[in-house]
């Protein structure tokens, strides 16, 4: 099969591209062929999370979700990506499903018109805020740099933008995959994270007070007493998590002091790398008390903590009594 068409105006067609229509949405599958061999690799390979693509809504999600558990990896997580206009009219229930979402500005742009994307962008990552979902932002974030070794002054204010709404993650795309200077693109947007986030108090601030309303749960509530207790006297906060779900609630309060969760699992740690503010570190221990000693002893060794400073350690909230210590480090 094939059509004849028109170009209207000039530009280059590349290979490996996808075709949009705008305003109509091809009634397919959520999976092809391909993508059930791609979910079996992933499988085998022991991936960490699964990009699901052209999501409409929050049954595409658990529907790979179910495949995943036959496989008996339920525990890979799955990325949504937000990129057609079903995906925007159920964002509640498939952020609600996912393990993560991913606002893909590209195919937002082709289903969207151009000057709506910024507003798409606050929604969706206002959203996953709410419901305490990690939120990436991805593609054109350094696009010139794709022919260019710097990238130009409108990206830096691009990526800035997205830092200071408080997204978990940025993910280039085509700088990487298909550019010229994939180091150097990595390296400039590292260098603008590591800028922005020493300077935007004030944004976090924001972040983090929006992050913080309306705290039902008895988890959440315990996680945050102990974040502002951390907070309030201006020390580092220490977490040993066997399985993540205490880091995870913690990173989506979206922390201002530094926040360093330990585990003995590896996997776990590999998951928990997307998220907000947290220093990972590898902790073999068999207890809580054990990890807990361990993880200090790391920290101390490693200059993560310095004479005189002070830390507050804790572990999630499984064991019959909870422990929460603040210690100076030295005395």
């Amino acid at each position: 099969n094939y059509v004849d068409v028109v170009a209207l105006t000039e530009s280059v067609i590349k290979s490996r591209k996808t075709l949009t229509i705008q305003a109509k949405e091809i009634d397919m599958p959520i999976l092809s062929d391909r993508d059930l061999m791609c979910i079996k690799f992933a499988v085998e390979n022991d991936v960490d999370y699964i990009g699901l693509s052209y999501v409409r809504k929050a049954e595409d999600v658990e529907n790979v979700r179910d495949i995943l558990k036959r496989y008996g990896r339920g525990d890979i997580g799955i990325i949504a990506k937000i990129e057609t206009k079903s995906a925007v009219k159920n964002l509640d229930d498939i952020v609600e499903v996912s393990d993560a979402v991913l606002v893909a500005r590209g195919d937002l742009g082709m289903n969207f018109s151009l000057e709506e994307i910024h507003h798409l962008q606050k929604l969706v990552v206002d959203k996953c805020l709410k419901k305490r979902t990690p939120v990436i932002v991805a593609t054109q974030l350094l696009e010139s740099m794709i022919e260019n070794p710097v990238p130009t002054r409108a990206e830096v204010v691009d990526v800035s933008i997205a830092i200071e709404m408080g997204v978990d993650a940025l993910m280039l795309t085509g700088e990487t995959s298909a550019g010229k200077y994939p180091l150097e693109a990595v390296k400039w947007l590292k260098k603008i994270v590591d800028f922005v986030e020493s300077h935007i108090h004030k944004s976090i601030d924001e972040v983090s007070s929006r992050a913080r309303e309306r705290l039902e749960d008895l988890r959440l509530r315990f996680t945050k007493g102990v974040l502002e207790l951390a907070e309030d006297i201006d020390a580092k906060l220490f977490v040993f998590s066997m399985y993540g779900n205490t880091a995870k609630r913690i990173s989506s309060l979206r922390p201002r002091v530094p926040i360093y969760v330990a585990s003995p699992n590896i996997h776990v740690l590999r998951k928990l790398s997307i998220l907000w503010g947290l220093n990972l570190l590898h902790v073999e221990a068999e207890s809580y008390e054990e990890g807990m000693q361990k993880m200090l002893e790391k920290a101390i060794e490693s200059g993560l903590v310095s004479y005189g400073e002070l830390a507050v350690l804790t572990y999630g909230l499984r064991e019959p009594k909870q422990r929460v210590e603040i210690l100076r480090i030295g005395s």
